[in-house]
């Protein structure tokens, strides 16, 4: 049965940030090909995407701001998107943090504003919310027009903001408390709430305890139609021959290939733990072998500490801190033999998932999505898609780099097909919009912990 679904959430391509725009936008748009009528409400963020399609005025923040709308047409999808005061900010999450809650209210009475015109024509079935930018909005729409809730959490942000926000909002009956977590109200709040991954779920589920009932997962999906080796430009050269070539650009000389690509910081992706690994796998005598590629930038501190572990070892180890195209990124998860994804915590993960659909065997951590998506080898090497190890462990990771550049030719090449397969199969955009549709009929299993 088809449904009208609102999507409202901060990122939704081209604007993107980081993983949530994909995610977003193939959500969106993995709907209606399932045949429902979708629309998306998002800030414009100063891009002028679209045809100036309404305008209104409204009060926030203590001034009359004069909200522009502009509408268009992607992929089955109608998109509405808000500009006006700091809506049109460049600043995606900003600017700055009161600028950005600022931009998180005006957006939600914009939402109310919006739908005020489109009622006639449009009422969604349901609204479905992303991430605690949207809390706003979500409250304010439930509230004016009985919508039903979906909130998901994409990556838990775990931060209080002053009530003031929400009586700016006109959703005082939401702050009875001078702090006010937004994630935990949009649950509150929500009719069901979502996270992307089983296992992030109960990593986390000192959060997600408190709407017990009405919480389940719905895997993210990877787009394997882009993350494809048909597209690549070394597509008819034997693997072995584009890792060459590949390493020769960067100034390597031909070995075992492993490649880290993300964010340098502190706080998730790992990037310190492999480069702990790096000085430990110096002193065995397999090392002379190997070649690390570590793609990122961020974290001043990391990017010099990367720096420096390639200056020790330049005949095998390469650091690139600039933002690569996504096509080249496809070059390299179609050439290294080993994608190490070594993070503290992944609520999904698309690295992992990208490096199979492209034939690099993950190395990865145990834990949320990552867990979740890769078969670990100890598992039995029928269904094995990589390794897994503990996380912040630089010895566990060294001694898996090791374990896998000891693999037979055999082993790579079965560990290949089957996360293509897995990739591809399991972890589509469309299971994932079916999922989802189960969640908006409430025909979904919950999180129940007697039954972990």
């Amino acid at each position: 049965m088809a449904v009208r679904v609102l999507i409202i959430g901060f990122e939704y391509l081209p604007v993107k940030v980081g993983g949530l725009a994909e995610a977003v936008t193939s959500i969106a748009e993995g709907l209606s090909s399932a045949g429902n009528e979708v629309v998306v409400f998002t800030p414009d963020h100063g891009r002028g995407l679209g045809k100036p399609f309404t305008k209104f005025r409204l009060f926030s923040s203590g001034k009359r701001v004069e909200v522009t709308v502009r509408k268009r047409e992607e992929n089955g999808v109608t998109v509405y998107t808000f500009g006006g005061g700091v809506l049109s900010n460049s600043d995606v999450y900003g600017p700055g943090w009161d600028g950005m809650l600022e931009k998180a209210v005006l957006f939600g009475k914009a939402s109310v504003g919006l739908m005020n015109e489109l009622v006639g024509e449009f009422m969604p079935d349901v609204v479905h919310a992303h991430d605690w930018h949207t809390v706003f909005a979500l409250g304010l729409l439930k509230k004016y027009f009985g919508v039903k809730g979906v909130f998901t959490v994409h990556r838990l942000n775990k931060a209080k903001i002053p009530a003031r926000y929400f009586h700016e909002a006109n959703l005082p009956e939401l702050a009875p408390y001078p702090e006010i977590d937004p994630e935990h109200t949009a649950g509150y709040i929500a009719d069901a709430v979502t996270t992307v991954s089983r296992s992030y779920l109960w990593e986390e589920w000192d959060f997600f305890k408190h709407f017990e009932g009405k919480v389940t997962h719905v895997f993210n999906g990877i787009d394997c139609s882009f993350w494809n080796e048909g597209l690549m430009e070394t597509k008819d050269l034997p693997r072995e021959e584009r890792r060459r070539r590949i390493l020769e650009r960067f100034g390597l000389s031909d070995g075992k290939a492993f490649m880290f690509i993300g964010r340098f910081d502190k706080a998730q992706k790992g990037v310190d733990t492999l480069l702990h690994a790096i000085e430990i796998l110096s002193k065995d005598p397999s090392f002379k072998d190997m070649r690390f590629l570590v793609v990122g930038k961020g974290d001043p501190e990391l990017e010099a500490w990367a720096k420096a572990v390639e200056q020790r070892f330049p005949s095998n180890v390469h650091v690139v801190t600039e933002l690569l195209p996504r096509e080249f990124v496809r070059e390299l998860y179609g050439s290294m033999d080993f994608v190490i994804v070594p993070s503290y915590f992944e609520p999904f993960g698309l690295v992992q998932l990208e490096a199979m659909c492209l034939g690099a065997i993950p190395i990865g951590s145990a834990v949320g999505g990552i867990k979740d998506t890769v078969v670990d080898l100890g598992e039995g090497l029928e269904n094995a898609t990589g390794i897994l190890v503990p996380p912040r462990d630089a010895l566990a990771l060294a001694k898996a780099i090791v374990r896998a550049w000891e693999l037979d030719e055999a082993t790579l090449k079965l560990l290949r097909a089957n996360g293509k397969r897995h990739a591809r199969e399991d972890f589509t955009w469309k299971n994932a919009c079916l999922r989802y549709m189960r969640v908006y009929e409430n025909r979904v299993d919950k999180a129940i912990p007697f039954l972990r």
